[in-house]
């Protein structure tokens, strides 16, 4: 009897096994029974059944409070009589060093700052608070090209006395690195004057200006033309809000942006270090020494090393905000790879999605480049199957980014109790898209304390996104939900823009593709809407028809 029973269990166990391999297998040579019972692109609901992507990784003069802006430092002068006089701002940006204006290396009668506050947003205390740093100053450094004459190379370097200690508080910011001025709102901070021949505000303020056009800018200044023989040079820039500025006080202060890192930690990010400006009045102008300009400089006199995944990595004293930053962490069961040789293992190279058993839609320009045709996609878990045909859109031309759009077959069958199709969205049959769409990207490639292999970006906002040349073509343009930092993560060339109901796990909506006009998860989102190609695909999909066939 027990040898029976043990007999039996092992049968069991075997057959047990083998379902299981059956289950996991990823292709078949031979197409299931279903495969036949496709008849129509909007079959694809009946036959994909079961959760898509998993769930979400959720993470997305105005007086300032306490900690808003941790990097914001007042350069202090030490008086007669124990008075200090805070006449300057700066930027903490590590423990021994604060950013400030080169103008404010000595006041009117040549003497330099004693001390930097950190910590504190009032100046006119009759006490000190335990929240606040005072830090004597070891030595200041200016800029070797600075001619206080002249309104050019204003910046400096305060080496401090002791190192900054880090806290909900104080902390550093980190250096925006790229060349150009984000288009967007910014914050300048300080506690200069509140207006035209007003005193200093004893409270941290912080106003919202743009960027605005050189032009515009040079006519508005006033200053003696003499003192800007070169006008507004690349290593500054002007910006102005509607209704204030920065004002006089505010010299050698921070103006820069917030992004977040995957992780929601919000980064502070100084652009431009306050230098001068016309008088404080409705319509006035500021002008800005560009921050990613002196990086060089900055590094080289501090010996630290000023990139963001350094200042991330040094700071935990960054706000961790319960935000939603606009990108989803997923199990990518549609998502494939292009590989090019049988040596090639990287699945992040262009993307593809699969959209039936032998059929994923990918980016005409990522099966045209030199390399030739791809001759695999790859899985996530790494398994991957030949391709057999590609197909490019009649409508596509090399170096267009219209109709960048192209039909894979393979040469196996796809398991779709491992893998899930996405569901083609026809606008013109199904009206605008149900969901906000999403558009797939690689990260991390630098600043996540936790890194994620495959996320999605969320975008909003096409109607203003417009782009003139684009329109009446099958691109649209998307801004995205919240800031990322530059270099955050890359765009998936090739790969899925979706739209999923993350409540109840149904298939996701393939909305278009991500287009190589996406030059970054921080740039505006570009997608070819797969509407119009709705025809075309159906035609070799569903009615096995093969016309435009490029063999792989």
């Amino acid at each position: 009897m027990d040898l029976f029973v043990k007999i039996s269990v092992f049968r069991i166990l075997i057959l047990v096994r083998a379902f299981v391999v059956v289950q996991m297998q990823s292709f078949f040579n031979s197409p299931p029974p279903e495969y036949y019972r496709r008849t129509a692109l909007k079959d694809c609901i009946k036959n994909s059944e079961g959760t898509y992507y998993g769930t979400d990784s959720a993470y997305g003069g105005i007086d300032a409070y306490e900690g808003e802006f941790q990097h914001m430092a007042a350069i202090g002068w030490r008086r007669a009589g124990g008075k200090i006089d805070y006449d300057c701002g700066g930027i903490l940006i590590s423990k021994q060093f604060v950013l400030t204006a080169a103008y404010c290396a000595q006041d009117n009668e040549n003497k330099r700052p004693d001390l930097v506050l950190l910590g504190d947003t009032v100046l006119e205390r009759f006490y000190d608070i335990e929240s606040t740093q005072k830090i004597a100053i070891h030595d200041i450094k200016v800029h070797p090209y600075y001619n206080p004459y002249y309104k050019y190379f204003d910046v400096a370097l305060i080496e401090l006395e002791k190192s900054a200690i880090y806290s909900t508080t104080v902390c550093r910011a980190c250096l925006w690195q790229e060349n150009y001025v984000p288009t967007g709102p910014m914050d300048a901070a300080g506690w200069g004057a509140l207006g035209f021949f007003e005193n200093p505000s004893p409270l941290l303020q912080h106003v919202v200006v743009r960027h605005i056009d050189k032009t515009e800018c040079e006519r508005k200044l006033t200053i003696n033309k003499n003192r800007i023989p070169q006008g507004i040079r690349e290593d500054q820039f002007c910006a102005a809000g509607r209704n204030m500025d920065t004002c006089e006080g505010d010299s050698g202060g921070p103006l820069g942006v917030k992004q977040y890192t995957l992780g929601g930690i919000e980064v502070p990010l100084v652009v431009g270090v306050v230098s001068f400006g016309t008088a404080c009045q409705p319509g006035s102008v500021g002008v800005y020494s560009k921050v990613s300009e002196y990086v060089k400089w900055i590094e080289q006199t501090t010996k630290t090393s000023m990139s963001i995944k350094d200042c991330i990595e040094e700071s935990f004293c960054f706000h961790e905000n319960d935000i939603n930053v606009g990108y989803h962490s997923f199990n990518a069961k549609s998502r494939f790879g292009l590989l090019w040789n049988e040596y090639d293992s990287d699945p992040n190279q262009c993307g593809a999605t699969l959209i039936d058993y032998q059929y994923l839609l990918t980016a005409a320009s990522c099966v045209t480049t030199g390399l030739g045709h791809p001759k695999y996609v790859i899985a996530k878990n790494g398994e991957r199957a030949a391709i057999s045909n590609v197909y490019i859109s009649p409508k596509y031309s090399a170096g267009r980014p219209e109709n960048d759009i192209a039909l894979l077959k393979i040469a196996q069958y796809t398991n779709l109790q491992v893998y899930q199709p996405a569901c083609l969205w026809d606008r013109q049959s199904s009206g605008m898209w149900e969901f906000e769409p999403r558009f797939s990207a690689n990260g991390l490639k630098q600043t996540s304390r936790n890194p994620v292999e495959s996320l999605f970006v969320r975008a909003t906002n096409f109607l203003d996104c417009e782009v003139p040349w684009a329109l009446g073509t099958d691109l649209y343009c998307f801004h995205n939900e919240v800031d990322l930092l530059p270099g955050e993560c890359e765009m998936d060339y090739g790969g899925p823009v979706v739209g999923f109901n993350s409540s109840d796990g149904s298939a996701a909506q393939l909305y278009g593709i991500v287009s190589p006009l996406s030059r970054s998860c921080d740039s505006k989102l570009f997608m070819v809407d797969i509407s119009r190609h709705i025809p075309w695909i159906k035609a070799i999909v569903v009615e096995k028809l093969e016309p435009y066939r490029f063999w792989a």
